[in-house]
């Protein structure tokens, strides 16, 4: 999903036929610019000899192996609470982001590898929104004991909340895709993986 760059307030569900792109005056966009490049340099290798290329644009996910001590929001709250707590909200909580379980990332992988149009990008990940504050108490609700949430940011009202979340309707509709683990259940999972 990094090929997109920031994904615009008025935009819920980025499509993959958005033509937005990481601001190159940025370090960070560095990330969205390589998979941008990759994706261009496999499309020309394609179109020269042949041979198909297929294009998966992963958002983000939940499962076995996720780093818990990276910059995955849903990563850093499962370590706090497995800690006991209390899970740190180190901004505001207000933006958005959705998350797929691991099993149905492979599901979807295969599917595109085997099934998706040679070139075509799908994006694929969750398409169920929710607040990073919202993400926060839900991940503390998975755990058997009480874990406090504590949020260090405040909201600026002047500003619209920031999302990263996919439209998957091409995936859906051309491949026959769906998502099948829930968050509550994907964040349950989680948990039990790292105990």
């Amino acid at each position: 999903g990094a090929v997109y760059g920031r994904q615009p307030a008025d935009i819920t569900h980025i499509h993959e036929d958005y033509m937005g792109a990481p601001d190159v005056t940025k370090p960070p966009s560095a990330y969205g610019e390589g998979k941008r490049i990759g994706e261009l340099l496999c499309a020309i290798y394609s179109n020269k000899y042949d041979m198909e290329c297929k294009i998966a644009r992963c958002f983000a996910f939940v499962g076995p192996y996720l780093p818990l001590n990276s910059h995955f929001a849903i990563g850093n709250f499962i370590r706090d609470g497995l800690k006991g707590g209390p899970i740190i909200v180190k901004g505001d909580g207000t933006p958005y982001r959705s998350y797929m379980y691991a099993a149905d990332l492979a599901i979807w992988l295969w599917t595109i590898l085997f099934k998706g149009k040679s070139c075509r990008p799908y994006n694929v990940g969750s398409e169920e929104a929710i607040s990073v504050k919202d993400l926060a108490y839900l991940v503390a609700s998975c755990f058997d004991k009480p874990i406090e949430v504590k949020i260090l940011g405040t909201p600026d009202p002047s500003k619209p909340p920031e999302r990263y979340v996919p439209s998957t309707k091409r995936a859906r509709h051309e491949l026959g895709l769906e998502q099948i683990v829930d968050l509550v259940t994907s964040i349950r999972k989680t948990i039990l993986f790292y105990n």
